[in-house]
């Protein structure tokens, strides 16, 4: 398609890229990247800490602290808002805005004459009338899903495009010397990590944990206690280098998240590695793993079924276990890529383009 000029909007919490685990700004940061490679002239609406090599366009200097209560935000600084309204407020200068500003980014998309289409990396489900019906209210603009999964009725979905992984980081290792099972997320009960301690110690394999801890009250009476340095081991990455080595290390990863997850990047993260995983069949996760990959477990089933699944990959024989390793990394190739998710959007990008 011929070179568009692209904004790309993100909410100012952390700087681009993100410094350590950080799912919606590292898939943004992706995609404005590889539409950069693409020939497209991108502007990144983010703080001026960031590096991109879109050009950078900013009015808040330093990351404001990740937030996940965008409305609680706004109670203690307006800088979110006045960061939203400054890419809208040059939307002549682009031939389509990309907002990943979730709420934010609604009301200035319905004056804006700049065609633009909205990507929220979080269920639809909202926690106060208010939000329930500014999404309703502009439930008609242009909204792309990034699961099946994450759609409810009364929005426009143009379509579902994948998040995608850097696959050239992301690469599988040896599988001969992998001896644990592996967790990765915020430890929080609604990620699972309980139930991944209780399948370690059904099977007797060891579990690493790797997470932000954003509860701690929730870790230290919950996961603490568990943690012996043995059997359950808690590795704090200081960095995406040495997350990808415990994928890669790792015999399998579990995955038993409780809720409807958007999208899920941990599962996809682990194939890319060639790592199997084994999580619940819910929502956008229950997209990724792939027959062959891993396995999805119902959630009725509990532990039990997270512990057989897990058990039935290490029984496995180095063949099995080997041609299950290669079937996950292919799987990513072929459907969660960053090229493949940058195809998804430039369809999209040309489809309302080409309606307007």
């Amino acid at each position: 398609m011929k070179p568009l000029r692209i904004a790309q909007l993100v909410l100012p919490w952390i700087p681009l890229p993100p410094p350590g685990y950080a799912g919606t700004e590292r898939v943004v940061y992706n995609l404005t990247e590889g539409l950069v490679k693409r020939g497209h002239d991108v502007t990144l609406f983010t703080v001026a800490e960031s590096t991109t090599s879109a050009k950078l366009e900013s009015v808040i200097p330093k990351a404001l602290g990740l937030q996940t209560d965008v409305k609680s935000a706004l109670g203690g600084s307006f800088y979110p808002l006045i960061h939203v309204a400054h890419c809208f407020e040059l939307a002549g200068e682009f031939d389509i805005i990309h907002s990943h500003a979730q709420l934010l980014g609604l009301p200035f998309g319905a004056v804006t004459k700049t065609p633009s289409i909205h990507t929220f990396h979080r269920i639809f489900e909202f926690t106060s009338q208010d939000e329930t019906d500014l999404v309703m209210r502009y439930g008609k603009l242009n909204f792309t899903s990034i699961s099946n999964a994450q759609r409810i009725p009364g929005i426009n979905y143009v379509a579902t495009v994948y998040n995608g992984v850097d696959i050239d980081l992301y690469k599988p290792a040896p599988t001969s010397s992998r001896d644990y099972m592996f967790w990765a997320g915020r430890v929080i009960d609604k990620k699972g990590p309980e139930e991944a301690i209780e399948v370690a110690h059904r099977l007797n394999i060891n579990l690493v944990l790797a997470g932000e801890v954003t509860e701690p009250a929730y870790f230290e009476t919950k996961i603490r206690p568990h943690i012996d340095g043995v059997r359950v081991q808690l590795a704090q990455h200081e960095n995406r280098e040495h997350l990808i080595a415990l994928y890669q290390q790792a015999k399998v990863t579990i995955v038993p998240t409780k809720w409807n997850e958007p999208f899920g990047l941990v599962p996809v993260e682990s194939m890319a590695c060639g790592t199997p995983a084994v999580s619940y069949d819910r929502g956008g996760v229950a997209e990724t793993i792939g027959e062959g990959t891993g396995f999805l477990v119902k959630q009725e089933e509990g532990v039990d079924g997270l512990t057989r699944r897990v058990g039935q990959i290490l029984d496995f024989s180095p063949d099995q276990y080997g041609d299950m390793c290669q079937k996950a990394r292919k799987h990513v190739e072929g459907h969660f890529s960053i090229e493949k998710m940058v195809d998804g959007y430039e369809k999209v990008y040309e489809k309302l383009l080409k309606k307007g």
